[in-house]
């Protein structure tokens, strides 16, 4: 699977820390109500290779886009 099929990536913030952003929602991503930012690259990384597991790529627009009038 290569990048553009994924739904979660991890984004390097100004802090040079990472965060992990939902493409999807176009918004950072959340897990149990936590904000996934501020981690190290590894924990970063680890954590969206297990939401894209979890939560594969929906096809189509995003709820933003199909918002959009």
């Amino acid at each position: 699977m290569n990048n553009s099929t994924l739904r979660f990536d991890v984004i390097l913030m100004p802090t040079e820390k990472w965060m992990v952003w939902d493409d999807h929602y176009e918004a950072p991503a959340t897990f149990g109500g936590e904000i996934l930012s501020g981690l190290h690259h590894e924990a970063a990384a680890r954590l969206a290779d297990i939401l894209n597991e979890v939560y594969p790529r929906t096809m189509g627009q995003s709820p933003r886009a199909s918002n959009i009038r």
